[in-house]
C-alpha cells in the first residue's frame, strides 16, 4: 500500500482486500473520506481541468481503473497491484456494508435508476441497508443535501459523471454528514441493468472498452478514438517533465 504520482495526479498502489481494510477501519471510526476512481478519461480531464485535479489530488484514495492507466503507470516507472475497476470493486464495498451495518444512499442516474438499483441491491445483499435515493436531474441541491443529512448514511454513491461527481462532493463535503463518499460514474446504470456490462470474455481480456464503444458510439467514439492518443501523449508530456 503506497502513493504513486501519474505525472500530477496522486494514484493509491493498492489490492482490493487492502482497499476494505481501510474502508471497514474508517466507517468503525466514524471518519469521514473520499474515494475516487482515476481511468485514462478521469486523466485527460484532469489535465484540462485544475479544479478537477486538485480534488482528486485532495481525496483521501484514488484508485486505478483500466488498462490505461496500468500501462501509463509502467511508463512512468511503477505498477499497480490490482486492477481496482469501480464496477467490480463496489459491490464488494456494498457487501461489507451489508456485513457491517453501514447504511447507504445512492444519488445519481436518470430518473428510476437509483431506485431500479436499490431494489437489485436489496435482492442481492439481503442485509444492506439503503437509506434514500435521489435523481442527478435535480435543481435544489440544498434540499438534495438536506435529505442526505436526513438519512444519516454512512456511506453517499454519486454518480453524476466525471468531473461533475468529484467536483460535487469535494465542494460540499464538509455540509454533508455521511463518512464514506464515493464517485461511481456509470456504476448505478449498471446495477439497474439500464446498460449491461461486456461478455465474461471481453473482462477477462481487459477488453470492456470495445463492447462499450460499440453499444454506445455516439457517447463513446470521442473519449476512445481521440481520448486513447491524447492520454498518452499526457503521460509522455509529465514523463518528460
Amino acid at each position: 500500500m503506497g502513493t504513486k504520482y501519474l505525472g500530477n495526479i496522486k494514484v493509491d498502489v493498492m489490492t482490493s482486500n487492502e482497499v476494505l481494510n481501510e474502508i471497514n477501519k474508517k466507517l468503525a471510526k466514524r471518519e469521514k473520506f473520499k474515494l475516487f476512481f482515476l481511468n485514462a478519461h478521469c486523466y485527460n480531464i484532469s489535465q484540462q481541468s485544475e479544479e478537477y485535479a486538485t480534488n482528486l489530488n485532495n481525496a483521501e484514495y484514488v484508485l486505478n481503473d483500466g488498462i490505461g492507466v496500468e500501462i501509463g503507470a509502467k511508463l512512468l516507472g511503477f505498477t499497480f497491484k490490482e486492477n481496482l475497476n469501480g464496477t467490480d470493486l463496489i459491490p464488494k464495498i456494498l457487501d461489507l456494508a451489508a456485513k457491517s451495518n453501514s447504511s447507504v444512499y445512492l444519488l445519481g442516474g436518470s430518473p428510476g435508476v437509483a431506485e431500479q438499483a436499490a431494489e437489485n441491491f436489496k435482492k442481492q445483499y439481503p442485509q444492506i441497508s439503503i437509506v434514500g435515493v435521489q435523481d442527478g436531474y435535480f435543481k435544489d441541491t440544498e434540499k438534495v443535501i438536506e435529505n442526505i443529512n436526513n438519512a444519516k448514511p454512512d456511506i453517499l454513491i454519486v454518480a453524476l459523471g466525471v468531473p461533475y461527481q468529484e467536483n460535487w462532493i469535494s465542494d460540499h463535503f464538509s455540509k454533508i454528514n455521511a463518512n464514506l463518499f464515493m464517485g461511481v460514474g456509470a456504476f448505478l446504470d449498471f446495477s439497474s441493468n439500464r446498460v449491461k456490462r461486456a461478455p465474461e470474455f471481453l473482462l477477462k481480456a481487459r477488453m470492456e472498452w470495445v463492447y462499450r464503444l460499440v453499444n454506445e458510439p455516439t457517447r463513446l467514439w470521442k473519449r476512445t478514438i481521440i481520448g486513447v492518443p491524447q492520454f498518452f501523449y499526457y503521460i509522455i508530456k509529465n514523463k518528460l517533465k
